[in-house]
């Protein structure tokens, strides 16, 4: 390679090539090198003088033609002057004219190599020649490509200025193009572009074209646009956002996508407000504010309001309102030590996505969850703090509960009388512990469209309890864990309820015409007696309620192993406990004061009462419904776990498998109950098969009394009347199968389910000669959920059967059949009971390189989207939509 660098000298001097590194003087003719000592101090620099050396080189030749002041560089040629660097296969480098030219060089099959390549700091294009001035920073490029952003600019012909850079910005190059042609498309031919015979390229910032057709394939369209703006800016700048989808409904007529505003709030937050316009009168809106700071926090909060307006068969027109509420925030891990804020809001009315949206997410989605929550710790104290908001809605029956503020108040378990010193015995007294918790809650319980009316303000349900414990925990005979208890509730509320009952009244009217007069008579009175009404009594409002108990627990296991075989061995294990508990005497006071009756019925033959409690409505603890002594009852459980061992002749080596977890039997039996002292007897369980591809719940109670013909329970025993322990009151099972077809290849290979999960998924272009792997990424999920029901006969007796209550079957995925085409299945479901398929989301992609052609349906709304755009980026504006939307779909 030749390398060498030249810089500009006076006029009347010579400048020479020189070895890089060694300095102007070695530039001197061999004439002055007798002279020991050059001083150049005195030589006047010309104004014409370049800033800095240029550097160049080559690696096939350069040869200098000093008369001229011309270097010609060869193969692989290279200049740089400050940020400039310009490679060609060959440079001509005029120094008297501070010109650079460039173009390819032929190689020896006669090819052009080494197009020029031009970079001037941030700035980059290639062209098939250029030519270029140090001094006034312009030049001229023909065929030249540059790229900006994503968007890649190619011109016939184009002329650049250059600015030169300042300390705090950049140099820059505007560059003015002729018959140039924009794209996003990287291709060396662009499949698609708009062209326009006049281009201006302000990097960083802009690019403007004058009037503009779109080509595909090199064709010119008829779709035209008359100028355009199109933003590069790297930095966020406020503007407005050019809507990207036109729509025409059969029933809302022409609509607008899409378009708004977008403004940067500051460094680390920005908003946006687009908004969509229809010409029969729907609109919408929707707002949109992210924010971000690195090591503290990210999120996004997002607000839409939708009116869309339709005509009914008749004609007539009908408005649909329609509000959501998004919210995400997330609290980097290292934001803070003690406090920690964050979670997700999800709000809706109106079932605003099933209107708006045709997705079977959006649509068959019945319910919206939120959860939003702040933490603080105090370290070093066993204290912590909870504030936070919960919502759960039903977006089919519209009922939605919303908690806010839930506020929780916790000490951790302390041992108030430990020696904190240590050393010596342990007495009892020192295993002594305390616990203390207080929480404040306040829900509303109202439907979607009265959310922010008065009446869900009026009935909400609020209070604070404060709850203690006290305990300590000792072992009997080596193995049995005993832990006596004490236990204090206090509950705070606003208010007491009062129940009366009312005649309410209805009249019904008559019209009667008397000539032009129109007289208005009552025609009917109807009375309805004895309807309940609850009013609230506002004002502060305390119960309180002691409990005491002891328990006790254990754990047994029975093991058996193997030395030979497959099975190796199993264990059972058995963890039995038993409570003993006191609650208090609610017919002595004070408890006894909470209770009032009303009469049933205001007529006075009837004189019935009932009897209720002021505190009813409360949102956390209260008395029973009615008076009662004081209980006295014994709480037993009983919870098993099954395992077994297996040697694994792949591993080569004994594994362990559980075969059911915590399998639970539990109840109660009341000491002071006058009758039916014993309680049901509670059951479940979860069994796992196939590595938890397949899971089946179950649970069921017994009643060890029999049932009246009515189905009340009647204090007489099973095994007494009818030689039994029990009848089987309610039993349920449930299973629920998930997997993809990834998991059970895995399953069936002898892979683990962790091995199978984390590999990383195969090149889809491999795919297409494995059957099955086109299917990897395919989830199925089956459902079934079986219960028994008691039918009465109608002879006094009952019939057990089991009924189905749900059967259905799932899939979705994507099947990727080529490297370009691909099928898409949403949703596709089949429900047993009704025989029917439960709403099917089908649709395929096929990549076209810088554009993309997909296409989804729903044929159960009779809604489809056909859509050929180009990819996201600057120009993903230009698409051709074709779709039936939920309303049109109705007509």
């Amino acid at each position: 390679m030749y390398t060498s660098a030249w810089a500009q000298v006076p006029v009347d001097s010579i400048a020479l090539p020189v070895v890089p590194g060694q300095g102007v003087s070695d530039t001197i003719s061999p004439a002055f090198r007798d002279s020991s000592v050059v001083d150049l101090s005195g030589i006047k620099i010309s104004d014409e003088a370049l800033d800095d050396v240029v550097d160049y080189g080559s690696v096939d030749s350069m040869w200098f033609d000093v008369k001229n002041k011309q270097v010609h560089l060869y193969g692989a040629a290279f200049v740089k002057y400050t940020t400039l660097n310009i490679k060609a296969g060959y440079i001509l480098l005029d120094y008297n004219k501070n010109e650079i030219s460039a173009e390819g060089f032929p190689d020896s099959t006669g090819q052009l190599i080494g197009l020029p390549d031009f970079q001037d700091g941030e700035q980059n294009f290639t062209a098939s020649r250029l030519r270029y001035n140090f001094k006034s920073k312009k030049g001229i490029i023909y065929e030249a490509r540059t790229k900006q952003e994503d968007m890649y600019v190619l011109g016939a012909k184009a002329k650049f200025v250059g600015s030169p850079g300042t300390d705090t910005l950049p140099s820059r190059n505007t560059i003015y193009n002729q018959d140039a042609l924009l794209t996003t498309c990287d291709d060396p031919h662009p499949h698609f572009g708009i062209r326009t015979k006049k281009l201006k390229v302000i990097p960083d910032k802009l690019v403007v074209t004058g009037f503009s057709v779109l080509e595909i394939g090199g064709i010119p369209t008829p779709l035209v646009l008359p100028f355009g703006f199109y933003p590069i800016t790297k930095n966020r700048k406020a503007g407005l956002i050019i809507p990207k989808d036109f729509e025409f409904a059969d029933a809302e007529g022409l609509g607008i996508k899409d378009f708004g505003w977008y403004q940067p709030i500051s460094e680390h937050m920005d908003a946006t407000m687009l908004f969509n316009v229809y010409t029969s009168g729907s609109w919408g809106l929707t707002g949109n504010l992210r924010y971000n700071k690195r090591y503290a926090y990210t999120g996004d909060f997002r607000l839409r309001y939708n009116r869309r307006v339709s005509e009914d068969k008749f004609a007539q027109k009908i408005s649909a309102k329609s509000f959501g509420l998004t919210w995400t925030h997330n609290q980097d891990a290292k934001a803070h030590p003690t406090k920690r804020f964050g979670g997700s809001v999800n709000i809706e009315t109106n079932r605003d996505q099933n209107r708006n949206r045709n997705d079977f997410q959006s649509v068959y989605r019945n319910t919206l969850n939120s959860n939003l929550n702040f933490s603080q710790s105090f370290p070093g104290k066993p204290f912590a703090l909870n504030a936070g908001l919960t919502h759960s809605q039903n977006t089919q029956t519209r009922v939605m509960d919303i908690s806010l503020p839930n506020v929780t108040f916790t000490m951790q378990r302390i041992f108030p009388f430990k020696n904190k010193e240590g050393g010596g015995k342990e007495h009892w007294y020192e295993k002594l512990s305390l616990t203390y918790s207080s929480r404040f809650q306040n829900t509303f319980h109202t439907v979607d469209t009265l959310l922010f009316s008065r009446q869900t303000l009026e009935t909400a349900r609020m209070g604070m309890q404060h709850t203690a414990s006290t305990d300590f925990t000792f072992k009997l005979f080596k193995y049995i864990n005993v832990a006596p208890r004490l236990d204090y509730e206090e509950n705070w509320y606003p208010y007491t309820i009062e129940k009366t009952l009312k005649n309410e009244i209805r009249y019904q009217y008559d019209t009667i015409r008397d000539g032009d007069t129109y007289i208005v008579t009552v025609d009917s009175v109807k009375t309805r007696w004895g309807v309940d009404t609850t009013l609230r009594h506002w004002g502060f409002n305390s119960f309180r309620k002691f409990n005491a108990g002891i328990s006790a627990n254990t754990a047994l296991f029975f093991t058996q192993q193997f030395k030979k075989g497959w099975f190796r061995g199993f264990r059972h294990t058995v963890k039995p406990s038993v409570g003993l508990g006191f609650g208090p005497d609610y017919t002595q006071a004070p408890y006894r004061n909470y209770y009032r009756t009303y009469y049933t019925d205001v007529r006075p033959a009837y004189n019935d009462t009932l009897s209720y409690n002021i505190f009813d409505d409360a949102i956390f603890g209260r008395p029973p419904s009615s008076p009662s002594k004081r209980d006295i009852i014994v709480n037993y459980s009983l919870i098993n776990v099954l395992e077994f061992k297996y040697f694994s002749a792949k591993r080569d080596t004994v594994l362990k498998k559980r075969i059911f977890d915590n399998l639970t039997f539990s109840g109660n039996y009341n000491l002071t109950a006058d009758s039916l002292n014993w309680s049901e007897i509670g059951t479940g369980g979860l069994f796992r098969f196939f590595k938890g591809v397949v899971n089946l719940t179950w649970n069921a109670r017994f009643d060890p009394y029999i049932a009246d013909a009515k189905g009340r329970r009647v204090n007489r025993s099973m095994l007494r009347e009818k030689g039994k322990l029990w009848r089987t009151t309610a039993f349920g099972v449930q299973l629920n199968t998930a997997f993809t077809i990834k998991q059970i290849r895995g399953v069936f290979s002898g892979k683990d389910e962790e091995s199978t999960g984390n590999q990383p998924s195969r090149n889809r272009t491999t795919v297409r000669d494995d059957l099955l792997g086109w299917f990897d990424d395919f989830r199925v999920n089956h459902s079934i959920a079986l219960n028994r029901v008691v039918i009465p006969t109608g002879y006094g007796t009952e019939r057990d059967t089991f009924v189905i209550s749900r059967n259905n079957i799932s899939l979705a995925g994507s099947i990727p059949l080529t490297s370009k085409w691909t099928i898409n299945i949403s949703n596709i479901a089949y429900d047993f009971q009704s025989k029917q398929l439960v709403y099917p989301d089908l649709g395929f992609t096929r990549d076209l390189h810088c554009w993309e052609l997909s296409m989804s349906w729903q044929p159960t709304r009779g809604t489809y989207l056909f859509t050929i755009n180009v990819k996201p980026g600057t120009l993903d504006f230009l698409k051709i939509p074709y779709r039936k939307n939920n309303y049109d779909a109705r007509l």
